[in-house]
């Protein structure tokens, strides 16, 4: 069902949801540059100070399957509105913290309103854009503002944090409280049920949504104090024990939350596949190239962040025409070229890092990664979102957003881990994190080069979700 034949109400639609799309993803690296400001301020220790930055991936991470899940049960629309008022809440309230925990809570629940608010955005995108190149423009578009949002998010906040590192907290509220006063004016009213309501999972998702969020503290808390950590370990056990227990319970739910037939989509399994690792690389990029910059360079926090800004325009003007590309020819050889073009970045990096002119080096890597990043990024959606129907786009988009959230968590702790084990070898730090960053993203490029062929066109709305 379309919101409207009208050019303008279909617009307004896209332009509301991207704009929580790009509020979503930027609040996972907004804050990253303003942590020096938060720590003279509140006193926190370098050990909860990290959590800042983590509590909004922990709870963004650790429910997107319900978020998901609860948009194609109970309104896409209906998810959307109140999970962004949450955030818009959130956002207000992180402004007038006075502690560490306090900071920590405010984030911890704006990540859990993304969590709810990013599956049911993308849902309403399908149902708003019919099938063919309005639908594959408008998700090319959706998918730039998201990858801009996450690769900007450090050049907004090195600009907030020159008035206030609260500014980085508080920023995205009146945009959020805009979006919500229109979005009922734009956005489809939920489709009224003919028949009963499916009966919700309670069992899977009281399994699946601890599961998970051990899952992303385990591997967080990995990346800040080492595997060996109690807290890391016994996190990640109880995660494994956790969803083992979802899967054996999704086997026998009449209506299970994640139907486990999903995962035999080759396009979506492997789209997935693909999101976790190219993510997780570029994080892992992201954070060990920031940290030269300031540490070993000398660069401010602004000047740091600003280093991301050519990547975010490529991203920005170049992601929608690939989606229409990968809507039309086919995602696989997209991806492939984005992650062989991040690899390429990386292995530029490596080599080039103490040779060339720091400002060379800056924009000749990001030429190749932000090129990368706008041909992957809208692909892995495209093809992700090409294997499901309708009723089941919110947990497709689950699926998806949390590859990106736990691949960037496991690739992040892996990388922290060879980075902070190289001078034992007499490996210099730097180059032996990047290295690694390399290595992955050839790896991804071959898997993203064997990866399905076949049409992109949809299924129909009747055919079973398995």
């Amino acid at each position: 069902m379309t919101l409207s034949k009208s050019r303008s109400g279909a617009g307004l639609a896209l332009l509301l949801l991207c704009t929580a799309n790009f509020l979503d993803a930027m609040d996972v690296s907004t804050i990253g540059v303003a942590l020096p400001a938060i720590q003279a301020e509140l006193g926190m220790k370098a050990t909860s100070l990290q959590w800042a930055v983590s509590a909004y991936v922990l709870g963004y991470g650790g429910f997107l399957l319900l978020g998901g899940r609860v948009a194609d049960v109970f309104g896409h629309r209906r998810v959307f509105l109140w999970s962004l008022a949450v955030f818009a809440a959130a956002s207000i309230a992180g402004g007038f913290v006075d502690s560490g925990p306090t900071l920590i809570a405010a984030r911890l629940i704006k990540g859990i309103a993304a969590a709810f608010t990013a599956p049911a955005a993308l849902a309403l995108l399908l149902s708003v854009f019919g099938e063919g190149s309005a639908r594959a423009k408008a998700l090319g578009v959706f998918a730039s503002t998201g990858a801009t949002g996450f690769v900007l998010g450090m050049v907004l906040g090195g600009a907030a944090t020159i008035f206030s590192w609260r500014a980085t907290l508080v920023m995205g509220a009146p945009v959020a409280i805009l979006t919500l006063v229109l979005a009922p004016l734009a956005l489809p009213a939920d489709q009224k049920r003919t028949g009963v309501r499916p009966a919700f999972d309670w069992a899977g998702a009281m399994t699946i949504t601890p599961g998970l969020l051990l899952f992303v503290f385990g591997i967080t808390n990995a990346a800040a104090v080492g595997w060996q950590a109690f807290a890391t370990w016994a996190s990640l056990a109880a995660s494994l024990v956790l969803i083992l227990l979802f899967l054996a319970v999704e086997a026998r739910h009449a209506d299970p939350m994640v139907p486990l037939g999903i995962f035999r989509r080759a396009r979506l399994r492997h789209a997935n596949a693909i999101a976790a690792l190219f993510q997780g690389a570029y994080v892992g990029f992201q954070f060990l190239a920031t940290l030269y910059y300031q540490n070993v360079i000398g660069w401010s926090a602004f000047t740091t962040g600003f280093c991301f800004a050519l990547g975010g325009v490529f991203v920005m003007f170049l992601a929608p025409r690939f989606a229409t590309i990968a809507q039309n020819r086919g995602a696989a050889g997209l991806m492939a070229a984005g992650v062989g073009l991040q690899a390429l970045s990386y292995v530029f990096w490596v080599t080039a890092f103490g040779s060339v002119n720091p400002i060379l080096l800056v924009i000749l890597s990001q030429i190749l990664l932000g090129l990368g990043y706008a041909l992957t990024y809208p692909s892995v959606q495209v093809a992700a979102l090409s294997d499901v129907e309708d009723d089941k786009s919110g947990l497709a988009s689950g699926l998806l957003f949390a590859s990106f959230q736990i691949g960037g968590g496991i690739v992040l702790a892996a990388a922290s881990a060879v980075f902070a084990a190289a001078p034992q070898f007499g490996w210099d730090p730097y180059a032996a994190g990047i290295a690694f960053v390399a290595l992955l993203a050839v790896a991804v490029t071959l898997l993203a080069a064997a990866g399905p062929r076949t049409s992109l066109a949809r299924p129909p709305a009747h055919q079973a979700a398995e």
